[in-house]
């Protein structure tokens, strides 16, 4: 498959104590895809935000019900390649105190089949239409092709109360739903500073604590193979505990919201103390491009009447994210 539009191709090499798998599947969006719409959507309106809130967002899309995204034989493949790297998961939970019991970040890098699928210019349209927004594949990989296990200690949660650390994601079951018992997706109906604010959480980091039971919403999943789609770092959300031991596989592509030059929520200064193997290189990359971006853009943007105020507030909205993670990189040097 050729480099995906709009987004940065995957590094040539693969981070250490990542295991490439073999005799895979190629990947084929007419085979393997089976997409359909979600039959409602609550929008960041719905959930209680101000309009000046949604004017920072670059979508009022929230989150969906769940819809088909995998046939059946794309799913049989996607399921047993998951199963396979489950050896090769990651061994730190590298998001916060609280957080995921089991998981991969950058599956892409262990399987060309799930790399292409990430990068299905059939995915990325399909979903960008749903949320009024054009979107490609995330540019930082470790995110841009996630899988959650079950915990081994059922007694944790699958993923606590959080809100993400990128704007678009979808989370995608694999395993049949009628098999598992507890392990529910759910997110809060309201903002996320008001779910933080009732959990005493910030941002990432996970809240064990239960919210009032009427403003918690339940996505059903009618079969493996359905995935819903979220504005994650709007969305306070969580996979809840499982009752009893089984398994519970779901693939999480996340996505970059495009041209390069759009508002971009990812949160490279977070994500840069997760010590997952690549990360940081991976999110310099990331910044590089959209910094890269907004100054190609600057140079048209630049007035001869422009004062040195205005000048340098152009400077800063241009290198301000990269900024910021050359900062976190010279605090973790030190």
């Amino acid at each position: 498959m050729p480099t995906p539009k709009h987004t940065l191709a995957f590094p040539s090499g693969i981070p250490a104590g990542y295991i490439r798998l073999d005799n895979e599947p190629e990947f084929e969006a007419e085979k393997h895809l089976q997409l359909e719409s979600p039959s409602s959507v609550n929008t960041l309106s719905d959930l209680g935000y101000a309009a000046e809130q949604i004017a920072d967002c670059p979508s009022n899309f929230g989150v969906s019900s769940a819809f088909r995204i995998l046939s059946a034989e794309g799913l049989s493949i996607m399921r047993e390649l998951c199963q396979e790297m489950y050896a090769n998961r990651n061994s730190s939970l590298g998001t916060g105190n609280n957080r995921l019991g089991s998981y991969i970040r950058g599956a892409g890098y262990r399987s060309k089949f799930i790399q292409d699928f990430c990068d299905s210019p059939e995915l990325a349209a399909h979903l960008s239409q749903i949320a009024g927004i054009e979107m490609a594949r995330h540019s930082v990989p470790a995110v841009a092709c996630g899988v959650n296990y079950a915990p081994e200690d059922i007694n944790r949660a699958v993923d606590s109360w959080h809100t993400d650390s990128v704007a678009f994601d979808m989370v995608i079951m694999l395993s049949d739903p009628e098999q598992i018992d507890g392990g529910e997706f759910q997110f809060f109906h309201g903002t996320k500073q008001e779910g933080e604010a009732l959990l005493g959480v910030t941002g990432e980091q996970g809240g064990t604590s239960e919210l009032p039971a009427e403003r918690v919403q339940t996505i059903a999943f009618p079969a493996a193979g359905f995935g819903f789609m979220q504005q994650g770092n709007m969305i306070f959300h969580r996979a809840c505990k499982l009752n009893q031991r089984c398994e519970r596989i779901t693939m999480i592509p996340s996505f970059v919201v495009t041209p390069a030059t759009a508002n971009d929520a990812t949160n490279s200064v977070n994500m840069s103390n997760w010590d997952d193997p690549g990360i940081v290189p991976e999110l310099t990359r990331h910044e590089a491009w959209r910094a890269g971006a907004r100054l190609d853009a600057l140079i048209d943007d630049v007035q001869l009447d422009d004062d040195a105020g205005t000048l340098l507030k152009k400077l800063e909205l241009a290198l301000g994210p990269l900024q910021a993670l050359r900062e976190s990189l010279e605090k973790q040097a030190k």
